[in-house]
């Protein structure tokens, strides 16, 4: 409104001094001279001011210029007065509607840039949760995301842990001496982002930090104002996201805006957490099966094996009597080599559901141990030193186990290599075989566990077997178990 009062005072203004010009230039200058200025001066006006008060300056002007210096001349009478006034109002009228069209154009063109920017920003977001990023990877990458989307100086993610601490989980901008990303997150004001965000679920934001108790340290890091939006998972409040600016105040939609990224924070959150209640669950199966194949394995070898083998030796025994028949002796001989037979072929089985000599001296000679029983010569390079975490050693050889069984079995091979190595805390273990190919694991219950089994604990699984081209099994397994902690 003042702007509209002080257009109108500036085109009657206008008028006055070009109606005085006019007058005193009449018959003295030539009008197209005298036009020309009065253009540069309109020109001069919509440059320095805006079009609010170039467009009822330059009307006024031209009014004064026909009124005043070019025949017929008019007086300033009450007809005159009134058309100058309806021409001031039209013409402030049509300015403040161009100006009003012109901010509405250009929020509408900063929306859609605004807009296509978070939609760009989410989409590299989505991408890391759908490629199930681990968690300190993605929550690093929506920091930065958010502190470039946004402007801001700072932008940090905080976690709630379950005893009502809380942990800096990424960080992005200003910092200070209690900036730790990964360690806890204290000192924090009562009345500051996290305990309000803590205390009530909700958005918060503060104006300025110097009005609220305990904001000194975040005034020393240079911050003046910070909103705090929460991220709420399985109906309880994960953590937040704060950004802080060194500025000021942030703009009164900066929550409705951080909406998008926290809602994606949650759903990453809840997948990662999914997928390690996942991974927990089968690994804790397949611990599970190794502990009743041990326990298997063990009432064998100390239980049916043992009897067995006390029993042929009591044949035996029996079969060198003096006093007994020839035919007696024979036939007790017989009985007791089935029996020794027996006993091998049981203590094979044992082998197979848990082989002892992986439990007593690691992957490296049980590998050896079945590149030796193999029916296919085995080129075997095993590039490790010392033991390996247990659920990966037994994965690993039933891997090699396995796939030795399917190319005596089915690929007429003539060769297998295996080729085993740590590198960069994982086991990478690959299987090549010189056979007919055209393996599909799909069909052979026997990959599918072991996909399964690598699955469980972290790790990768794949088949290429072109036709006559050989099979190639690889697996990766991570030496430690991996955090799923979202």
């Amino acid at each position: 409104m003042l702007q509209i009062v002080a257009a109108l005072l500036a085109g009657a203004g206008a008028f006055v001094l070009a109606a005085v010009v006019c007058s005193a230039a009449r018959d003295r200058v030539p009008a197209v001279v005298l036009g020309v200025l009065l253009l540069a001066v309109v020109f001069g006006v919509a440059r320095l001011a805006g079009i609010m008060y170039a467009l009822p300056v330059g009307v006024v002007v031209i009014q004064a210029f026909d009124w005043y210096f070019l025949p017929p001349l008019r007086e300033l009478n009450a007809a005159t007065v009134l058309l100058l006034c309806l021409f001031l109002v039209m013409s402030v009228t049509v300015g403040a509607v161009t100006i009003e069209a012109g901010r509405r154009t250009a929020e509408a063109e900063k929306e859609r840039s605004d807009l296509a920017d978070t939609q760009a920003s989410l989409r590299r977001l989505a991408m890391l949760v759908a490629a199930a990023e681990p968690p300190d990877a993605l929550f690093a990458a929506v920091t930065r995301e958010v502190s470039r989307h946004f402007g801001n100086d700072t932008a940090r993610m905080i976690r709630f842990e379950a005893d009502g601490t809380a942990t800096l989980v990424a960080s992005e901008g200003t910092t200070g001496p209690h900036v730790r990303v990964g360690e806890l997150w204290t000192g924090y004001p009562p009345t500051g982002l996290t305990s309000t965000v803590l205390r009530t679920g909700r958005a918060t934001r503060i104006d300025d930090y110097s009005k609220i108790p305990g904001g000194e340290r975040y005034l020393r890091e240079g911050l003046r104002a910070a909103v705090g939006m929460p991220v709420h998972v399985d109906r309880r409040v994960w953590g937040l996201i704060a950004i802080g600016s060194t500025e000021g105040p942030l703009p009164s939609d900066t929550e409705r805006r951080l909406t998008d990224f926290t809602d994606l924070v949650a759903t990453a959150v809840a997948n990662a957490q999914g997928r390690a209640e996942l991974m927990t669950s089968r690994a804790r199966l397949v611990t599970a099966s190794d502990d009743a194949r041990r326990r298997i394995e063990r009432d064998l070898h100390d239980g049916a094996q043992q009897r067995l083998v006390s029993l042929a030796l009591g044949l035996r025994s029996v079969a060198t009597e003096p006093t007994a028949s020839e035919e007696v002796r024979a036939e007790v001989e017989q009985i007791a080599t089935e029996l020794v037979e027996v006993i091998d072929e049981l203590r094979e089985i044992s082998r197979g559901i848990h082989p002892a000599v992986l439990s007593e001296s690691g992957l490296r000679p049980a590998l050896r141990a079945l590149a030796r029983r193999s029916a296919v010569p085995v080129e075997l390079d095993a590039a490790i030193d010392g033991r390996l975490p247990e659920p990966v050693e037994v994965a690993a050889y039933y891997v090699v186990s396995e796939t030795l069984t399917n190319a005596a079995k089915y690929a007429n091979a003539t060769l297998v290599e295996v080729k085993a190595e740590v590198a960069e805390g994982r086991l990478r273990l690959s299987v090549r075989d010189d056979g007919v190919g055209g393996a599909d694991p799909a069909l052979g219950s026997g990959l599918v566990g072991l996909k399964d089994r690598l699955d469980a604990l972290g790790g990768t699984f794949t088949v290429r077997s072109p036709a006559d081209g050989g099979t190639t099994v690889s697996c990766t397994l991570p030496i430690s178990v991996p955090d799923h902690n979202g």
